[in-house]
């Protein structure tokens, strides 16, 4: 990969997370989540952390396997 699209993809990457960042400090409240058989009570917050951090192991993942 040349240098150019490397930085093009950091700075977006960087503007993903930042966005992540906003929206999860913008969503504080406690919600109640369903997860097949249980039921879980936490601050949204967390769940959208969660979500995004399984999000993002799961972008390493796949992205390092070449087809």
């Amino acid at each position: 990969m040349n240098k150019t699209l490397r930085k093009l993809q950091a700075g977006f990457s960087i503007l993903l997370f930042s966005l992540m960042f906003v929206v999860i400090l913008q969503n504080m409240e406690t919600v109640e989540t369903d997860i097949l058989f249980f039921t879980l009570e936490l601050p949204r917050a967390v769940l959208l952390f969660l979500v995004g951090f399984i999000c993002f192991i799961a972008g390493l993942l796949f992205g390092i396997r070449k087809f």
